[in-house]
């Protein structure tokens, strides 16, 4: 079924990986950047290469962020 298929989300507002999206992009000095939470790629059933891990800044979803999806 479609609800266990793979699911990456990417978005650009503040703080989306924080509130539990997969990747989260964030302009820091005039360059893009990318935060992946690892927690969320759990979640949607996606691996994460360690490659692109060491590149990431990790971030975790909070509990209350948690609650509210």
């Amino acid at each position: 079924s479609a609800g266990d298929a793979p699911l990456l989300s990417i978005g650009e507002e503040n703080e989306f990986a924080a509130r539990g999206g997969v990747i989260g992009l964030v302009v820091e000095d005039r360059k893009v950047r990318f935060e992946i939470n690892t927690t969320a790629a759990t979640s949607a059933h996606l691996r994460i290469s360690s490659k692109l891990l060491a590149l990431a800044r990790i971030v975790h979803t909070s509990r209350r962020q948690q609650e509210a999806w």
